[in-house]
């Protein structure tokens, strides 16, 4: 039986107006959720770091397909390590620092043949070699400098004129970021890529007995030594360790959450103070961008006081552009390990704890931590990413907001 034409076309006329509100409203939808990485991020006219932390956390919570390539996380191609080795953050080091000395001159009369005396033919002695720094991009720890740096010496002269090799330069590369301290007082700061600091100048090589030939001494016995190199000792320190701390009290899962988001490898145990010295991982993103993430040792109450590790692990926090508070909701009122570490941090310097920040509710996978988690949210305006490190929950809107902190950082200084 064959229907009416009115019929057919009322139909079809219905169809086409179902499928054409679908396709409005999946638009609808994808220019909204668009909004959050585009707009949300680049206005800069919101009231604060903090507003726009919110808002870009509830738009990647629910929307995580629709972020911008820079908000990303890409996880390493490399596999895990299988070396046993673990490499920590050292950004401190008391150096001493030894230019080269200059090379002797040389006594020496020439004696050829035919001529049994030519006259003086000694050489001068080389320069000694300075002790440069030289800032490069990529490092991001001082370990590999020596607590004693000395350059090399000049050679001494030879006969028949022939000077000493001056001694080449020790170049020393750093992070960049690094200041060197002399007394108390900063005496270079390397800020760019390629930057140079002289720390110690080498002596100047010593004249050779051809040096001081004149009309009335045709045949002098007398020579330099060469010059002492300068011998300073410094205080380095890494201006800016990491973009992202995790701060938080021992056994809070800080060591277990840098494992998940990086390839670093600190130890993990179920006692307190793991976790003795920093450790950075790197966090790719989409847009091949970096991040450096620091472990920071667990702090107490009473930190500024140098109990439990103690004021020098404070340092390390000063040095980090963003912070990552780390709470263990499976604990009782968590909003009381908030207090005390924002606490330790204004005692020991005004205005840390207030850097761009944001908030994990670590071990959402134990028993009452959701309860913990919601009373957590009542209590606090900050943003919070309820998290599993150890089962990878949520990982992705965490490592995306912690684009949008250093982003937001960046542009304010």
């Amino acid at each position: 039986m064959q229907l009416p034409i009115r019929v057919l076309f009322l139909k079809s006329l219905k169809l086409d107006i179902q499928s054409l509100c679908r396709s409005a409203e999946a638009l609808f939808v994808r220019n909204c959720s668009a909004i959050s990485s585009a707009h949300i991020a680049a206005d800069t006219k919101c009231t604060s770091w903090k507003d726009l932390a919110k808002n870009f956390l509830q738009e990647a919570t629910n929307y995580p397909n629709t972020l911008e390539t820079k908000y990303i996380p890409m996880k390493s191609s490399k596999g895990k390590s299988k070396t046993s080795e673990v490499r920590h953050i050292v950004d401190y080091r008391q150096i001493r620092t030894v230019g080269g000395n200059g090379g002797d001159g040389r006594i020496s009369f020439l004696s050829v043949f035919k001529v049994d005396k030519a006259g003086p033919d000694g050489g001068d002695g080389g320069n000694g070699g300075h002790v440069v720094f030289q800032a490069k991009k990529g490092m991001r720890s001082l370990s590999h400098l020596s607590s004693f740096i000395h350059a090399p010496n000049g050679e001494s002269g030879g006969h028949k004129d022939c000077h000493g090799k001056d001694a080449d330069n020790l170049v020393v590369q750093v992070p960049i970021g690094t200041v060197f301290k002399y007394k108390g007082t900063t005496v270079a700061s390397l800020e760019e890529e390629g930057s140079m600091f002289v720390a110690a100048r080498g002596g100047a090589g010593g004249k050779g007995n051809a040096f001081f030939k004149t009309d009335v001494d045709q045949a002098p016995r007398v020579s330099e030594f060469g010059g002492n190199g300068e011998i300073f000792e410094y205080e380095v320190e890494l201006k800016t360790m990491a973009d992202v701390g995790l701060i938080g009290f021992p056994n809070a899962g800080k060591s277990t959450l840098l494992r998940a988001i990086s390839r670093a490898r600190p130890k993990v145990a179920s006692y307190p103070f793991t976790t003795l010295n920093p450790y950075i991982g790197m966090v790719q993103f989409a847009d091949y961008h970096q991040l450096a993430v620091a472990d920071i040792p667990g702090l107490i109450e009473g930190a500024h006081r140098n109990r439990g590790l103690g004021i020098d692990f404070l340092r390390h926090i000063e040095r980090c552009s963003c912070l990552l508070y780390v709470l263990d909701v499976s604990q009782p009122e968590p909003w009381r390990q908030l207090e005390i570490l924002m606490y330790e941090l204004e005692q020991y310097k005004k205005g840390l704890s207030l850097r761009p920040h944001a908030v994990v509710a670590n071990k959402i996978d134990l028993q009452n931590s959701e309860e913990n988690v919601a009373a957590l949210a009542k209590r606090i305006d900050l943003p919070i990413v309820p998290v599993s490190a150890k089962m990878g929950h949520q990982l992705v809107p965490l490592l995306s907001l912690l684009r949008l902190l250093v982003d937001q950082k960046e542009k304010t200084t």
